[in-house]
């Protein structure tokens, strides 16, 4: 019998082909009892490979192909130390697994060098219980063959040998290359002079003879290459496939005790475990004298007084039931470390929040773990920690993601780094990127690809595979059926959609063990080649091997509370504690009710503002219902919610037994918490057996479903209810199994919607600065935020070297201003730099002092040059003026730095009357007569470093035009109807021309004004009219019409124009009044009265619009183009 003991499969990353599934079924078929798999230098599919053989009733053989350095695995000169040769190890026993992890995790930690190398020592070191062949002709033995070195491959051969011993086989193989054959002559041979056995293999890398074809096309997608690029990689024969035993018997009838040293090889490898149990970390800080269990008992209940004053009998029971159920099932641990974790977090000022079904713990409430009251919110512990399910409790911590980091260095300093590991994840080639990687490989054009790509329908982040969009998508059929080149698309696409190609970090997850993670699992770099390590093990198979994982998750949203918490403190003197807010704080739910929801957590997009509007939410269980409810299929029941809550309708709960349980959703079934409440209720569940039935539900399985019902309905009756009604009940269960949603989660999430609330009621500065703060690398986002801060009165000042720190800051009563942090381009540590520099030594006189002071401490000319660009520093000049001087003034500055390094002294400096201490004033050089920086450039750096226009915006001086137009803003435009038709006055940004399958041109325009972004698609009519002119940076004026697919707007041009401002533009450089109609007298005279008493350089213009015609008029009277002067303009 043969066995294949050389076998790369999917893992190996676009490198092989092979699905798991596939591999053990073909197995099967071809009556072969066992397999190895032996990936490129990595165990990625180790626990999925063993699991599904041994389902099949299979032998599996763990083993990796592993790349041996030439010298020591630390020496990386290329040239030499990228030439490594292959090696396959088997894993013979259970210490022979622990040390191949070793031997992989130590290649990828300390060896990589194009590839994660081992070098000899350590292989040598690890070599126990291992079954080593001499590997492909990339082998240590084979290679020198090749190079025509017989006996440096015979010494290869004997120093393995040598450390294998018994357990060093020469790999031979016959897959119908030249090389192979001249090597394997040679390799006979060697293996017959040294007394060596023979082993013969396939090197399979994908499953049948034709998909060689498929594996070169992954090469081309991985190396991106295309099919007809002369340089791409070629599989030189088809030949690496699954070969059944006949196949590999009829090649080597000449060799037959190569076939059978493949048996004796399987007969050696032992069946052993990787699994261990539960694996957790210790809590290091234990009291003397205290266990786990009494020391989380203790902490128990002294938080239970804190919080809860006396302690009831019902409470007592409750945290007595917890804490048997934590202890019996080994848990203790776990709740203090976490606790440790959480503490670590409020002790320096990291916001933290816990999220998920933990919340449902009241020992997790008493000692700190999470804020959330269970009993109030009607949580349960068994929906967290089931006593009769055997799967791990899951705390879910939320942190400000900027500080994310600094936890998971507390982490490795208590615990340390070799015992602190991230979660490795793997990214698949999903049916979108498969058909542009395809496509591109293929020479089909993007405009097709794209178009086929965007088509593929998304469920619940998943990719719809390609055969279910050609049977349910006609247009996307027809265009994979119009030729020859988009059916190979779709054949190619099936075979490859879905298969891994590539590694990631997993955005929470971390493992903490009592032992070196190395010990359990394979670990690597992260895929950027840096970090912590990750574990070469996903997350479904860490839980399998017994590892408990903590989630940290960085949360924006916990970031942006973080810091208006900071600025209230620093602003205001107040130290708020967000844990004791008033949870029915009238001004909060107005904010809500009133839907002026940006920069409220979960709650601000349009469609969820007219849910609130609707519901007006009075409570924070109206919050936590609106987040559970607001996603499709219990959206629908959000109307009957509100009915019910208005008292238009009565509640159904169909028993009045059901009133306590349902009575908080106003009858409305929402949460899972609920489902297992009904079916204690009703049919006298335990919480435990409800929870089983809760979790068949949420995962749909309707096969245990339908065994529930007859027990459920049996129930009833036993317990008196009335069976038709009881029918009722659960087809009303049935349909929760659609929509259930966690209430703990939702409690969670409508605590942090309810912090951002308060914060932006009470706060509106600080919160809304902490909020632009966080948005600035999403222009989209920063529009909005300007939007709602001109609706609030307040003002956003631009930086200035002078009064900006390094984050944004409060000035006055109503104005935040620009941090220079935020300027792209800038390090933190430059902009800590000047900050401080002017802190110690006084404000910043003009450019030469700026840079005198500051290129002795390391800043560069280029970070100067974005400051003046990004209008830092006008208050010492024109932008282009100084760009213009500044390499005189940091060469003369950087001389001047270089001769006090090195003790040289101006002989003129000593009779200026100093006394050495203070510091002579600087002098500025005179700025150049340059031509002023176009208002375009100005605008165009400002957006690019910024991220927003300060100055004024591109479209400013159009406004009157527009009116004339009847243009309405993009945001107005695109809460439009579908098929409505708009007007748009716009800046293009970008422009994407493609071709049609017809040979056409046409282009996606991304257009903007000052209320935000837009899709524009010029199909070929529209787009031949305006190609010779279509440029990006220019004003346009567009009509169209909304149109709406897969719940994405955008806009289809009807008819566009750009606009000559030379005939259209207003240039007049002041502030213009516009008095429409709807303004009162009452504003009208405040208006005037306020340009009579202000002063300033700035001139005025008044536009009156009346009757349709407006008539304008230029003050003699001038103002200041201040905050109250904005203020103005917001309303006129």
């Amino acid at each position: 019998m043969f066995t294949h003991l050389h076998l790369h499969s999917e893992y190996s990353l676009l490198d092989a082909t092979i699905r798991l599934p596939d591999l053990v079924q073909k197995l099967s078929e071809s009556g072969m009892k066992a397999c190895a798999l032996t990936d490129h230098g990595n165990m990625y599919g180790t626990l999925k490979f063993k699991s599904a053989m041994i389902e099949a009733g299979l032998k599996p053989i763990l083993g990796c192909e592993i790349y041996i350095a030439p010298r020591a695995m630390h020496e990386k000169d290329f040239g030499i130390d990228n030439k490594y040769n292959h090696m396959v190890l088997l894993a013979k026993n259970q210490q022979g697994y622990k040390n191949l992890i070793k031997i992989v995790s130590i290649a990828h930690m300390e060896g990589f060098y194009y590839k994660p190398r081992i070098d000899f020592e350590t292989l040598a070191k690890y070599s126990s219980g291992l079954i080593a062949l001499s590997g492909c002709l990339a082998g240590p033995v084979a290679k020198p063959i090749l190079q025509g070195n017989y006996d440096a491959a015979v010494e290869a051969a004997k120093k393995y040998s040598k450390l294998f011993k018994d357990n060093f086989y020469i790999e031979i193989q016959r897959n119908g290359m030249e090389e192979q054959n001249t090597a394997n002559e040679s390799l006979i041979k060697i293996a017959r002079e040294l007394s060596l056995p023979l082993v013969a293999t396939c090197d399979s890398h994908y499953l049948n003879k034709e998909d060689a074809y498929i594996q070169e096309i992954l090469w081309c997608i991985g190396d991106g290459k295309s099919w007809e690029d002369p340089s791409r990689r070629k599989m030189e024969t088809n030949e690496f496939y699954v070969k059944t035993p006949e196949e590999m018997k009829e090649l080597f009838k000449d060799i037959p005790e190569a076939i059978e040293n493949t048996q004796k090889i399987t007969e050696q490898i032992e069946i052993f475990d990787i699994t261990f149990g539960r694996i957790e970390p210790h809590f290091l800080d234990l009291p003397e004298g205290e266990k786990s269990s009494s020391y989380l008992k203790k902490l128990t209940l002294d938080g239970a007084k804190r919080k809860y004053g006396k302690i009831s009998k019902d409470l007592k029971e409750r945290i007595e039931y917890e804490l048997k159920i934590i202890d019996d099932k080994g848990y203790n641990d776990y709740f203090l470390v976490v606790r440790d974790f959480v503490l670590f977090c409020r002790k320096n000022g990291i916001v933290v929040g816990m999220r998920g079904s933990g919340c449902g713990s009241v020992v997790a409430y008493c000692v700190e773990i999470t804020n959330i009251e269970p009993i109030g919110w009607e949580l349960y512990f068994e929906r967290f920690l089931n006593p009769e399910r055997d799967s791990p409790p899951d705390f879910d911590i939320d942190i400000a993601d900027k500080r994310r980091d600094e936890v998971i260095n507390y982490t490795i300093e208590k615990y340390g780094i070799d015992n602190v590991k991230q979660i490795g994840t793997f990214s698949k080639l999903q049916t979108r990127q498969a058909i542009k990687d395809v496509g591109r490989v293929l020479g089909i054009e993007l405009a097709v690809t794209d178009k086929l790509a965007k088509m593929v329908e998304i469920v619940f982040g998943k990719s719809k595979d390609i055969d279910y969009m050609i049977e349910h998508n006609p247009e996307f059929a027809e265009i994979i059926n119009s030729s020859e080149k988009t059916l190979e698309l779709a054949k190619i696409v099936r075979k490859v959609s879905g298969i891994c190609r590539g590694t990631s970090t997993h955005a929470c997850g971390v493992i903490v063990t009592p032992e070196p993670v190395v010990n359990y699992c394979p670990i690597q770099r992260d895929s950027h080649g840096g970090g912590i390590g990750m574990t070469q093990f996903e997350m479904s198979d860490i839980e399998y091997v017994g590892l408990m994982k903590f989630d940290f998750l960085g949360l924006r949203n916990l970031n942006v509370i973080g810091e208006a918490v900071t600025k209230i403190k620093v602003n205001r003197q107040e130290e708020l504690d967000l844990l004791e807010l008033d949870p029915h704080d009238k001004p909060t739910y107005e904010v809500i009710k009133k839907g002026h929801t940006v920069g409220v957590f979960q709650m601000e997009s349009e469609g969820m503002k007219r849910s609130i509007r609707a519901l007006q939410p009075e409570t924070q269980e109206d919050i936590c219902y609106l987040l559970a409810a607001y996603r499709p299929g219990p959206m629908q029941y959000i109307s009957e919610y509100v009915a019910v809550k208005r008292g238009e309708q009565e509640p159904d709960y169909i028993f009045p037994e059901l009133k306590p349980v349902l009575e908080i959703t106003y009858g409305v079934i929402t949460y899972q918490e609920q489902v297992m409440k009904i079916a204690e209720i009703i049919a006298g569940y335990s919480l435990g057996a409800a929870d089983l039935l809760r979790r068949a539900m949420g995962k749909k399985k309707m096969e245990i479903m339908d065994k529930e019902k007859p027990k459920f309905i049996q129930g009833a009756k036993e317990k008196g209810f009335d069976e038709k009604e009881t029918e009722r009940l659960w087809e009303k269960l049935i349909q929760f199994a659609n929509y259930g949603f966690n209430k703990a989660h939702s409690a969670s999430y409508a605590t942090i919607s309810y912090w951002t609330a308060y914060l932006k009621a009470h706060y509106p500065l600080e919160f809304m600065a902490a909020l632009l703060e966080g948005d600035l690398d999403n222009f989209d986002r920063v529009i909005i935020d300007l939007n709602e801060c001109e609706r609030l009165g307040i003002d956003v000042l631009p930086p200035t070297i002078n009064k900006s720190k390094v984050y944004f800051t409060i000035e006055g009563n109503h104005s935040i201003r620009f941090g220079l942090g935020g300027i792209k381009n800038i390090g933190e540590d430059i902009v800590e730099t000047i900050v401080k520099e002017r802190k110690d030594n006084g404000e910043y006189k003009n450019l030469d002092d700026f840079v005198e002071r500051t290129v002795k401490k390391g800043i560069q000319k280029r970070a100067i040059e974005y400051l003046i660009m990004s209008g830092t520093m006008d208050e010492f000049g024109e932008r282009g003026a100084l760009l213009a001087i500044l390499p005189t003034i940091f060469e003369r500055a950087k001389k001047s730095n270089s001769a006090m390094n090195v003790g040289q002294i101006d002989i003129f400096s000593l009779s200026n009357g100093t006394d050495g201490n203070s510091k002579p004033e600087v002098n500025a050089t005179p700025l150049p007569n340059v031509e002023k920086t176009p208002k375009f450039q100005v605008l165009q750096w400002e957006k690019e470093l910024l991220g927003l226009y300060f100055s004024s915006h591109p479209l400013d001086n159009l406004q009157d035009f527009f009116e004339s137009k009847k243009v309405i803003s993009v945001k107005d435009a695109l809460e439009k109807k579908n098929r409505a038709v708009v007007i748009l006055g716009v800046m293009v940004n970008k422009i994407r021309r493609i071709t049609t399958k017809k040979g056409e041109m046409m282009a996606f325009l991304t257009v903007e004004d000052k209320s935000g972004t837009a899709d524009i698609i010029a199909f070929p009519r529209n787009y031949q009219e305006i190609k010779d002119v279509l440029q990006e940076g220019k004003p346009i004026l567009i009509a169209g019409s909304i149109n709406v697919k897969n719940n994405e707007k955008s806009i289809v041009m009807e008819k566009a124009k750009y606009i000559d401002e030379s005939q259209h533009g207003d240039n007049f450089e002041g502030v213009t009044f516009r008095i429409r109609p709807t303004h009162t007298e009452e504003q009208i005279k405040q208006l005037k009265e306020y340009i009579s008493k202000a002063s300033g350089d700035v001139p005025v213009k008044i536009i009156v619009n009346e009757n349709g015609k407006a008539k304008s008029v230029i003050l003699e009277k001038t103002i200041s183009l201040d905050s109250e002067t904005k203020r103005w303009l917001r309303k006129f």
